[in-house]
């Protein structure tokens, strides 16, 4: 049997304009207030906390911020590459980077590289490495708080 929903307008002093959500029992003709998330009526979505953001940035113009996500290491659209690689900047960086641009997922913005979208790297050193163009340390270059 089809279960028949509506929506009653409800004027309250304090709080105005408010809506009940309705269902009618074809049977007796009675209507009951219901929960619209427990009849499925609305989907409840559960948001995810904002992940803890870190920063880096680089003499040749890098200003990235990225997130962990699991064992992988995220850099959010918006952020900046260095437009240029350093002399010692390790191959496997260089081809990241190219792969980057060729997919258009960072393009030439001036002296930096923007970055278009959500970049997922395998690690934080090789976010590091490809945001910097340049040899890398490890992790403990990304920082809790944005430089000025």
């Amino acid at each position: 049997m089809r279960k028949e929903f509506y929506l009653k307008k409800v004027i309250h002093e304090t709080y105005g304009e408010l809506y009940q959500f309705l269902e009618m029992d074809a049977e007796t003709g009675q209507e009951q207030v219901i929960n619209p998330f427990a009849t499925g009526l609305f989907l409840e979505t559960v948001q995810e906390p904002e992940p803890e953001l870190l920063y880096i940035k680089s003499k040749r113009g890098a200003d990235a911020s990225g997130y962990y996500k699991g064992s992988r290491f995220v850099v959010k659209q918006g952020s900046k590459f260095a437009s240029t690689t350093s002399p010692k900047c390790p191959k496997k960086y260089i081809i990241s980077r190219e792969i980057l641009m060729l997919q258009k997922r960072v393009i030439p913005l001036g002296e930096q590289l923007l970055v278009m979208e959500d970049i997922e790297f395998d690690s934080p050193a090789a976010a590091m490495g490809a945001a910097i163009g340049g040899w890398v340390r490890g992790a403990h270059d990304w920082k809790e708080h944005q430089m000025k």
